[in-house]
């Protein structure tokens, strides 16, 4: 995590936001936080790099499915339902036209959307009784 960090420090004044070596990093970054159970810090890495990623990929490519599928179960587990619930449906869409409907990755996000998609349906309902179940 601190070399992460401090190749960040170091690359964001020189690099732009769509530089492939600074996305790694923040995509290493945010795998390493998850892990480590710091979601906030993972989630905000993992939306600059789903940003930079949108710049760059087709809005069909499976990299980007798969990176946008990665940074909503992050914000899922940082407690940002809402997003997180955008990201994994996105990655849903991406997926589905990349690896078809039977593919088990597929498979797997249409169950993580339905899981966010009823915790986001509770969170609306009653924010504290969600909050309280999390």
């Amino acid at each position: 995590v601190k070399i992460c960090r401090e190749c960040l420090k170091k690359q964001e004044p020189i690099f732009a936001e769509t530089n492939i070596y600074m996305l790694r990093i923040l995509s290493i970054s945010s795998e390493v936080l998850s892990y480590l159970q710091m979601f906030e810090e993972a989630a905000d890495n993992a939306k600059k790099m789903v940003d930079g990623y949108l710049k760059i990929y087709h809005p069909n490519n499976a990299q980007l499915g798969m990176a946008v599928m990665r940074a909503g179960v992050t914000h899922w587990h940082a407690g940002l339902i809402e997003v997180g619930h955008g990201m994994i449906c996105k990655a849903y869409a991406i997926l589905l036209i990349t690896h078809g409907p039977t593919h088990p990755i597929t498979r797997d996000l249409e169950v993580m959307r339905t899981q966010t998609e009823m915790e986001l349906r509770m969170f609306k309902e009653n924010e504290f009784v969600y909050l309280k179940m999390r």
